[in-house]
């Protein structure tokens, strides 16, 4: 388990980044490019999750 929190250091500070992006379009952009990359936020944090979880257990 120890070794899932430590794998999923890196995806996390991406995610957190993407959400850093995520507002930053919202206010640029509008908020279709917001949702846009909240979706991929999200979605690459679950895959990654997923497939850590996978790998190492």
């Amino acid at each position: 388990m120890f070794k899932y929190l430590f794998a999923m250091v890196i995806p996390v500070c991406i995610f957190v980044y993407t959400l850093s992006f995520m507002r930053w379009a919202g206010r640029k952009s509008g908020p279709v490019a917001s949702i846009s990359a909240g979706a991929l936020a999200v979605i690459s944090l679950l895959v990654s999750g997923a497939t850590l979880w996978r790998v190492l257990t």
